[in-house]
């Protein structure tokens, strides 16, 4: 029991220092919590800073805004149209007029005085796709593109190895059927002799009346033989000529003279009358024209086809021979107008074409007024579109250019008479200038984008 309580008074100092440092410990946690209480305030202030800064940002951009705007009033920055038609921005962002640019024509001698102007495409008096009557491969081919032809002249052979064995077959059945008439010739002498015979015999009574009419019947049948072997015969040689035209048809020929344009199969290549190509097969093996007659074949404004008529004397100017002019006539009027376009064809015959000329070139086509009214003047004339005339309040004419920088300019001209859609420039023009088209509100040095 001593030792019990020896151990109890030692163990209430430990208590008791315990009890101090937990004291302590709470005394340094309280000023902790202050400090910490302290702290937190620096964070919010920070974050309503943030908040702030914005609205100071805005309120600088408005206020230089304002000033770059009062500043424009008085200096004169560009507007936003000009900007646009600036020539040094991106041509994306540039706000250029679209135009289309027809040139000044230049002309002398009769083309000047035409009454009616029109423009066509050229075309052959005679141009043909030659094909084949009857289907087939093609076995052979003897032309060349450019090649000169004559009628009858043999372009191309169809494989026609059946057909050769039809018409074969068709000769010996020919030859037969003759082999059997000539057979049925000598079968009639013979019943002719026994008739003659049994005639004389009958007179002397030396035959029954039976015998005699045998004779006489058997004659007859073989007359009769004789006419249906000779029906065969014809019915034969029929069948034999038709294996002949079977066989005529794998030959392709040309059917007038003329030149080879266009080459429209191989050899090897199946062809079918009407096909198209493909697996249909081809519908011509060539395309023949005859390039001694052209013509060119023009519309003419229904307005001015009064001023045409046949025969009428014309001068043509071919794009692709621009240092000529072809001379020719007008060969007919087609009697049918364009709803559409309000136009009328007219077909010219060139009467002195030559080995430049070739079927589809373009080419214009001026029609002469009579001999009476014509008066030849060999000066040259510049002749433009009527719709490349412009006029001012001021009744000036003008017509409109374009610049090096792609820009509009305009130049004042004198005119002189409207013909046809084109009026002659008097004045104020070089010869072969680029005209702009319809020129409605446009504005020196307004930025264009041209069209072709």
């Amino acid at each position: 029991m001593p030792e019990t309580k020896v151990q109890d008074t030692a163990t209430v100092p430990a208590k008791t220092d315990q009890s101090s440092s937990e004291t302590q410990l709470r005394g340094s946690s309280g000023s902790d919590r202050l400090a910490s209480l302290q702290i937190e305030w620096a964070p919010s202030n920070k974050k309503r800073g943030r908040r702030i800064w914005p609205w100071l940002v805005l309120l600088l951009l408005g206020g230089l805004g304002f000033v770059a705007y009062r500043f424009g009033e008085h200096v004169g920055l560009p507007s936003s149209d000009e900007i646009a038609s600036a020539t040094w921005l991106p041509e994306i962002m540039q706000n250029r007029v679209d135009v289309q640019l027809k040139s000044v024509v230049v002309q002398k001698g009769r083309s000047a005085d035409a009454v009616v102007v029109a423009t066509g495409y050229l075309r052959s008096h005679r141009q043909a796709g030659i094909g084949a009557r009857s289907s087939g491969r093609i076995n052979v081919i003897t032309f060349e593109e450019g090649d000169k032809v004559q009628k009858g002249d043999l372009l191309a052979e169809l494989d026609h190895k059946d057909l050769d064995a039809s018409l074969a077959a068709a000769a010996a059945a020919v030859a037969k059927a003759e082999a059997a008439m000539g057979e049925q010739n000598i079968l009639i002498e013979q019943a002719d002799a026994d008739r003659e015979r049994a005639v004389r015999l009958r007179r002397t009574n030396s035959i029954s009346e039976s015998e005699y009419d045998q004779a006489r019947f058997s004659h007859a049948a073989a007359v009769a033989r004789l006419r249906s072997l000779s029906a065969d015969v014809e019915l034969m040689k029929a069948q034999k000529q038709q294996s002949e035209q079977l066989l005529e048809n794998m030959f392709i020929r040309a059917p007038f003279d003329g030149t080879v344009i266009s080459k429209d199969a191989e050899e090897g290549e199946s062809i079918l009358p009407g096909g198209t190509g493909g697996s249909s097969g081809r519908g011509s093996v060539a395309t023949i024209a005859d390039l001694d007659r052209l013509e060119i074949e023009c519309d003419v404004q229904e307005g001015y086809i009064s001023r045409v008529e046949p025969t009428q004397e014309v001068d043509i100017a071919v794009d692709a021979v621009p240092d000529k002019k072809y001379h020719g006539k007008v060969s007919k009027i087609i009697p049918m107008g364009d709803r559409a376009r309000a136009t009328i064809k007219v077909r010219v015959e060139i009467v002195d074409a030559d080995d430049l000329l070739f079927p589809e070139m373009s080419g214009t086509v001026f029609f002469l007024p009579t001999e009476k009214e014509l008066q030849i003047n060999d000066e040259p004339r510049m002749f433009c579109d009527e719709k490349s005339i412009d006029t001012d309040s001021d009744e000036k004419t003008f017509v409109w250019v374009v610049d090096d920088e792609r820009r509009a300019q305009k130049i004042q001209v004198d005119v002189g008479e409207v013909r046809d859609g084109r009026i002659e420039i008097l004045d104020g023009l070089m010869g072969r200038e680029r005209l702009i088209m319809d020129p409605d509100n446009l504005k020196p040095d307004t930025p264009v984008r041209i069209i072709e």
